[in-house]
């Protein structure tokens, strides 16, 4: 009878807990969601793709119900060719650890909800540059596993003939490896350096110092600021005695997937021309402003350096680059220079206050747009905008007043883009490299957020930032080493060659890009543009790792971990 009578209590406590906990459930890959995870006082959205469900509940760590609500659904989404179910729980605050059911049937994967959810993974966004650094080794005591010797000492470059010397070399240590392969780019340098250093400029706090546990931490100074100068410090090196800047610092071509300090083909400094050089200009000149209290001399030497950089594309405005017929390493090549001309005479005023520089740029008004792909060549107006109105105290009230207006124009059009795409992301276009398209959409709003105040602006970021955490319609989690589907085999020559399963950390893979130009060796699942990723190693259209896609990353990130808490 005890055994009976224990039976009994057993079937009623185990019915009665029915009543609160969930049925049993599957893992769905159809649940979109960000895998990281949501601050409390967020937006928290998620997709269902291509599936019949109604309704949702929110499930806690002990599988207990905690909130519910019904699905929307927002039609067919002709870019992934998936009728999408949209779910909302913002009212959810409460920190912990959820996951998301379908029709008590397809659960999510695992998410946090919890104040400084954000903050491993952007300073992991930084630190891979760390990773990506020249001439040093990875010690272990900084780099743990991803420990590696010294690659390319960069002390005695020769010259290609495209530089118009034709003699001597160039000592020119230092900075960080591009993206996947070894070369250094000042184009795409500066682009990213600049974009990392408005997150200096806005929240000089944002990274403290030992942040990161790199070589520099506790000397005092914010470990982004750290580790910018490493790459400022290199970018310096790459002027010509007559002010005009090299283009790279690369081999001819393209290394096979080794380490850096396996790399034997000989390093030369190749090309000379104006986007180079403005480009320059313009990262030394918002670099001298920012270093000024920290380090005096170097500031000083950074602006001489800028100004006569500036100079010489005066002198020479219509130097284009274009790879020479024996080089195959990335061009960065460009044509029309009006906006590095901008870019450059922006940071060049806000730096000296001369009239010079704000004549030009009142006299030179560049399109308030935000044109996608190739973020080195075309967001360089942005940052341009961006630090005029971040300085907005120096300009006349009537020019300060217009790029405002217009910045808001701008974000009122990706958040109308959001509104009607049924991934509530703005993004139309699936291009090379097109997750930094979608962080720099992220970038444009938190910066409106900070100008105007509006909250509308920093939920549209968070929606964009949901996208790269998994959100997508991959369901990828983008950034290497967070999320529960993760990628894993970036097209990244220290993560190829290293012996060691999951790639180094913090890199944002490239994404969905429908021309797919490396398909001849990599076989994509599907056709349509927003899923045309894979995550193979050779996939170098798909899935490289690039510094101007990570540096958006850090700032957004960064922008969030300030702002939300």
């Amino acid at each position: 009878m005890r055994k009976v009578y224990f039976l009994a209590i057993l079937l009623i406590v185990i019915m009665s807990s029915c009543t609160t906990k969930t049925t049993s459930t599957t893992l769905s890959e159809a649940i979109r969601i960000n895998q990281v995870g949501f601050y409390p006082n967020s937006v928290k959205q998620f997709v269902v793709a291509s599936n019949n469900g109604t309704n949702f509940t929110i499930i806690d760590a002990k599988n207990e119900k905690v909130f519910s609500g019904e699905l929307r659904d927002e039609g067919v989404w002709e870019a992934s060719g998936e009728n999408v179910l949209l779910g909302d729980f913002s009212k959810l605050t409460a920190e912990g650890n959820y996951r998301v059911v379908v029709d008590d049937s397809l659960h999510s994967y695992e998410f946090e909800i919890k104040k400084g959810i954000y903050k491993d993974a952007l300073n992991a966004s930084i630190k891979s540059y760390y990773y990506q650094r020249a001439s040093m080794p990875i010690e272990e005591k900084f780099g743990g596993v991803y420990k590696r010797e010294a690659g390319h000492l960069d002390d005695n470059c020769s010259f290609h003939p495209s530089t118009g010397k034709t003699e001597g070399t160039l000592n020119s240590p230092g900075g960080w490896y591009d993206a996947g392969d070894y070369g250094k780019y000042i184009v795409n340098a500066a682009l990213s350096t600049g974009q990392m250093l408005q997150l200096l400029e806005q929240y000089p706090n944002a990274i403290v110092d030992g942040a990161l546990n790199i070589p520099e931490s506790g000397n005092g100074n914010s470990d982004l600021m750290d580790e910018l100068k490493y790459e400022l410090d290199w970018i310096i090196t790459m002027q010509a005695n007559d002010g005009g800047v090299f283009h790279k610092l690369t081999a001819k071509n393209f290394s096979g997937f080794i380490m850096p300090n396996e790399f034997d083909l000989e390093r030369m400094i190749i090309g000379k021309g104006t986007a180079a050089t403005l480009n320059y200009a313009a990262v030394l000149a918002q670099a001298s402003r920012l270093y000024k209290n920290s380090d005096k001399d170097w500031s000083i030497k950074a602006l001489e350096a800028a100004k006569k950089a500036w100079n010489w594309a005066l002198k020479n405005p219509d130097v284009a680059y274009s790879n020479p017929k024996d080089v195959s390493t990335g061009a960065y090549d460009d044509t029309i220079f009006s906006d590095d001309f901008y870019w450059a005479a922006t940071e060049l005023y806000l730096a000296t206050n001369e009239d010079e520089y704000v004549t030009y740029l009142n006299e030179n008004e560049q399109p308030y747009i935000h044109e996608l792909t190739n973020s080195w060549k075309f967001f360089i107006r942005n940052n341009a905008f961006h630090s005029l109105l971040e300085n907005k105290n120096v300009l006349e009230k009537e020019f300060a007043s217009t790029l405002l207006k217009n910045q808001v124009k701008l974000a009122n059009e990706i958040l109308a883009a959001i509104d009607t795409n049924p991934y509530n992301i703005a993004l139309d276009r699936f291009e090379w490299g097109s997750n930094s398209d979608i962080l720099n959409q992220a970038m444009i709003l938190c910066m409106t957020h900070r100008f105007t105040g509006d909250e509308k602006y920093i939920q549209g970021a968070e929606q964009i930032t949901d996208y790269i955490f998994g959100k997508n319609a991959t369901g990828y989690s983008f950034l290497t080493g967070f999320g529960s589907k993760k990628v894993m085999h970036v097209h990244h020559r220290p993560s190829g060659a290293d012996g060691i399963e999951d790639p180094i950390p913090g890199f944002i893979a490239g994404g969905p890009n429908k021309d797919k130009q490396d398909s001849a060796q990599v076989e994509y699942t599907s056709e349509y543009p927003a899923k045309s990723f894979a995550d193979v190693q050779a996939s170098f259209a798909s899935n490289e790792v690039c510094i101007n896609w990570n540096a958006p990353a850090v700032y957004v990130l960064g922008y969030l971990q300030e702002n939300r808490k």
